[in-house]
């Protein structure tokens, strides 16, 4: 454009329009410099109005699944099927991803954890009534295998075999506590938490994580993981576990959650040094990644993630969800609050995640609710 050409008042016009172009940019770099910072924890955004014009939210999906009593698991096979642990109702529920019904498990004693492995076998930790030392029948945990693909992918009817109970013999016979975390790896190898009161013996502590091969082999012992520490509270301790996830894209590394109070880190990253065969943090305090602020989280109950290592924690003592990214972050699409109102919970215990689409165990209130980010509505 000729500016010596301009009337005065076209060179006005032009000169405002240049100016507000100034400002809009200076804005947005603005902004964007803000985002960068960290998120004031206090102000963790609760979606009580999901959906408001601007906001990347979780949007809930109508309607609600139900049916249940105390839902206490939600596991996204490799199908893909839903898998839900009802244990009120002492039964797995297999959906297809719109919630419908497809079948239901035999009697299966409050099932509280569910994964899958590549060969579409469910793992389940639930309870059975088994004998302890000295000759006392006790309920104990244990992991139930089953096979589905014999049965044409169908749950109903299959009867399932033990993988390993929590009072075998690690090397010592004994209650060891409860079985608190499974999820498996590519390769078929699945690892296993432990948690109990007795932590005292060097050899045989109840508190343990386990590698288990495919094929349950746990003669004479299963292998427990080295690095982590047995009764403490800090980085790496093992006390009070309640849940894990493992990754698609490795067989060693995974992400563990801890509920006990006397614990500082209650979510932790691990990666295997295969070097010296042990297991090592991710993340360090220095680092002040949102993930290991002490505080943020209180009673965990379930981790899972998505393909691009978005990490979702259920807490069902703040009744909300948290959503961290790949490098330990803290994301504002968190939510929650307690009640029933559809982005509410009352006492979460299971998530999630597939295509993306967000499942949530609302335990207290005996329903599945379902989520979509507002950013990927169509």
């Amino acid at each position: 454009m000729d500016l010596i050409s301009l009337s005065r008042g076209e060179l006005s016009k032009v000169m405002k329009k240049s100016l507000l172009n100034i400002l809009v940019l200076s804005f947005a770099a603005l902004f964007a410099a803000c985002a960068e910072d960290d998120i004031d924890l206090s102000q963790l955004p609760i979606n009580n109005e999901p959906g408001i014009v601007g906001d990347t939210t979780y949007i809930p999906i109508s309607p609600a699944i139900t049916g249940f009593n105390q839902p206490e698991d939600i596991y996204m096979g490799y199908e893909p099927l839903l898998y839900i642990a009802d244990k009120g109702n002492d039964r797995i529920v297999q959906l297809d991803r719109s919630g419908a019904i497809i079948g239901y498990s035999n009697f299966i004693l409050k099932p509280r954890k569910i994964t899958q492995d590549r060969n579409y076998d469910l793992l389940v930790i639930a309870s059975i009534i088994d004998t302890i030392p000295p000759n006392i029948l006790d309920t104990i945990d244990a992991v139930f295998r089953f096979k589905l693909q014999p049965n044409g992918g169908l749950i109903a009817g299959v009867q399932p075999s033990i993988a390993f109970k929590s009072n075998q013999p690690t090397p010592i016979p004994g209650d060891h506590g409860r079985l608190t975390g499974i999820s498996t790896f590519q390769n078929n190898y699945y690892i296993l938490m432990r948690s109990g009161p007795n932590n005292v013996d060097p050899i045989d502590p109840d508190n343990a994580v386990f590698r288990i091969n495919r094929f349950d082999s746990t003669q004479p012992v299963p292998q427990r993981l080295s690095g982590f520490e047995v009764d403490g509270q800090g980085l790496m301790s093992i006390q009070g576990t309640s849940g894990l996830t493992t990754f698609n894209s490795n067989n060693t590394d995974f992400i563990y959650i801890l509920t006990s109070p006397n614990v500082a880190f209650k979510i932790q990253w691990v990666t295997y040094d295969d070097v010296d065969g042990i297991y090592l943090p991710r993340f360090n305090p220095e680092s002040n990644v949102d993930l290991l602020r002490n505080g943020l989280v209180i009673e965990p109950r379930d981790i899972t993630i998505d393909q691009f290592n978005n990490i979702y924690v259920i807490d069902s003592y703040k009744d909300t969800l948290y959503k961290f990214n790949s490098l330990g972050k803290l994301r504002t699409e968190s939510f929650g609050g307690s009640g029933t109102g559809s982005t509410q919970f009352n006492g979460p215990m299971g998530v999630t995640f597939f295509d993306k689409t967000l499942y949530i165990c609302d335990t207290g209130n005996n329903r599945v609710l379902r989520f979509i980010l507002s950013t990927d509505i169509n």
